[in-house]
């Protein structure tokens, strides 16, 4: 299902798939715009990465979830060419608000873990 237009993850190069339900993916090639001086993906991006795909699955038709919280760990390095997922899942729902967890990976690896709350409205 194809969700409203998200100017920063377009501008990331960001496709995401799946709007609402508590659930939603975030996908992306690593390219040398998203690189740090290292040479591996930038923190911020794979944090906007895993928050790009929580906005998404937070939200729906039926109800509007503003994220309130986000905490990452890094695991492994990205590099250029790198294809990365990140699924968002709601793993409680509470009375107001959903608490999920986001995975980034490349195939089968874990790239980062995220855990994010996103308070939960009505539209």
């Amino acid at each position: 299902m194809s969700g409203p237009r998200d100017a920063f993850a377009a501008t990331l190069g960001v496709d995401v798939l799946g709007y609402g339900g508590g659930r939603a993916e975030a996908r992306v090639s690593v390219t040398d715009d998203h690189l740090n001086p290292h040479g591996t993906a930038h923190g911020s991006f794979l944090f906007s990465l895993a928050g790009i795909a929580l906005a998404a699955a937070a939200n729906d038709a039926e109800h509007s979830g503003v994220v309130s919280a986000v905490h990452i760990d890094y695991v492994r390095p990205a590099r250029v060419g790198d294809a990365l997922v990140a699924t968002a899942e709601v793993a409680e729902r509470l009375a107001k608000e959903d608490l999920f967890v986001i995975r980034v990976t490349r195939g089968d690896e874990l790239v980062a873990r995220a855990n994010g709350r996103a308070n939960r409205r009505p539209r």
